[in-house]
């Protein structure tokens, strides 16, 4: 079967496009995408779509890249396909905004593509991943951690994105470019081993096929579409689940409860989906980690009337009388001033969370890569894992704090008044600290310290997040 009839059932099969659609094709002019709009292109009629092809010159590789761009754009004169491109500095953009290269070029290359869509009359994007891409991810999620919507991978649509190539191998696609004579551009960059993509697709994937599943890449594909029909089977489950035995207060949005012995009937799996689905419901986009779930799930386990948890978000799970109640709270719990002491957490321990008094949370985890990873911000910042120090520690304020800055240090108490803190919030402000040392490494939601800031040194990351709530 040619890869033109394989890309038409694909294409059918999972629905990716209405006839009559605008597709712009993402060509950086290397084998998967220009093999991806050359294909299309042959294919618009049959398939009922109007094509386009969309370039972003990222300036990373100098005039390497601006030749990329005159590549995609020739080709597209040749055969009369309309094309949109947009440049950028991104190697001093990412600079400025503190973000590795290739978190930066990718937000500015969507930006520039859905803001085209819009143009376009909210166009399709379609991008060239592939099964290589789809089993580096798999494998990706597998290794830092993940539940089975992690294992789901790529997914051949997810709103106006749309990944026609899946079901083909990077080496088909660089064959069919070999035979329809195309010349794509080649991005040295890619054999780099500079990020964890790179260093699975260079080092581990070529090892796994050699010395234990020399079809790898198809494996784990087929997991990830295999996943991906339970987890949409999972999904439509805990819905039902949800309809038998839940109670809302007024429409779902201020809290609701359940009968704590119906919910032990459930099966493991909907049980700490129901949880999860509940608490993102009752706090749009609040997710849990397991050990979050886990730690509901032995409160209701108890089912002693009186016992509650504190959640991210400010949401707080009770029990009383034989029932499950779920709420967010209107109100801060004030803290007292020092460390905390009525949770279990107050260390932070990598991959883990600290759940604080009044319903936050910090996070950590370690990467040796920031791809992927969003924007610094007040509430997520990375560090230099060797200068965090052996065990982090989150507290309140102490007496005689300081904290440092590249240009000197200052009281934390003053930081608060040049910050703007109210004095009846000071201490509900978390500190992230080396607890060897004592130094304050992050202010969090307020700023970070000179302490164990990433450079251009760094070789391991520490990734802190802050889940604050709502004001």
């Amino acid at each position: 079967m040619t890869l033109e009839k394989r890309l038409t059932e694909y294409w059918q099969s999972n629905t990716l496009a209405a006839p009559g659609s605008t597709v712009i094709v993402a060509c950086s002019g290397g084998p998967d995408s220009l093999a991806l709009l050359d294909i299309l292109w042959r294919l618009k009629e049959k398939l009922a779509i109007k094509v386009v092809a969309a370039h972003y010159e990222h300036g990373i590789r100098g005039q390497e890249s601006k030749d990329d761009e005159s590549f995609v754009e020739n080709y597209c004169l040749e055969k009369s396909i309309p094309f949109y491109s947009e440049s950028a500095n991104i190697p001093q953009l990412s600079r400025e905004r503190g973000e590795s290269l290739e978190t930066c070029a990718r937000q500015m290359r969507y930006a520039f593509l859905n803001k085209l869509s819009g143009e376009l009359g909210q166009a399709l994007i379609a991008t060239a991943h592939h099964a290589d891409d789809q089993a580096e991810t798999v494998l990706m999620h597998l290794l830092r951690g993940t539940g089975l919507n992690g294992l789901t991978g790529i997914l051949p649509k997810r709103d106006n994105i749309i990944r026609p190539m899946l079901a083909f191998t990077k080496a088909e696609l660089v064959e069919y470019c070999y035979q329809q004579g195309l010349s794509p551009r080649h991005d040295p960059t890619n054999e780099e081993i500079d990020c964890t993509r790179n260093k699975l697709r260079l080092q581990l994937v070529p090892l796994l096929k050699k010395e234990y599943n020399k079809n790898i890449t198809r494996s784990l594909c087929n997991l990830a579409e295999t996943v991906s029909a339970e987890e949409e089977l999972l999904h439509e489950l805990t819905i039902r689940a949800e309809e038998r035995l839940c109670q809302f207060d007024g429409q779902g949005e201020s809290g609701c409860k359940f009968k704590i012995t119906d919910f032990l009937k459930e099966p493991l799996a909907i049980r700490r989906r129901l949880i999860q689905q509940l608490v993102s419901r009752i706090s749009y986009g609040t997710t849990l980690t397991f050990q979050h779930i886990d730690a509901v799930l032995e409160l209701i386990a108890k089912n002693v009337t009186g016992s509650s948890l504190n959640l991210p978000d400010r949401c707080v799970a009770k029990i009383s009388y034989g029932f499950f109640y779920l709420s967010k709270k209107t109100k801060k719990i004030l803290t007292s001033h020092g460390t905390i002491e009525d949770t279990p957490y107050k260390i932070l321990e990598l991959g883990n969370s600290v759940v604080l008094p009044y319903g936050g949370a910090i996070s950590a985890y370690a990467t040796d890569s920031l791809e992927g990873e969003d924007s610094f911000s007040k509430t997520k910042i990375y560090c230099d894992a060797a200068r965090c120090g052996t065990e982090l520690v989150v507290r309140y304020r102490h007496h005689g704090d300081r904290i440092r800055f590249e240009n000197g240090s200052k009281k934390l108490k003053d930081f608060f008044v040049d910050a703007k803190v109210e004095r009846s919030s000071r201490d509900q402000v978390p500190l992230v600290v080396n607890s060897r040392t004592g130094d304050i490494i992050w202010v969090a939601g307020l700023r970070q310290t000179s302490v164990a800031m990433a450079d251009k040194d760094t070789e391991q990351y520490i990734i802190l997040s802050y889940d604050k709530g709502e004001e």
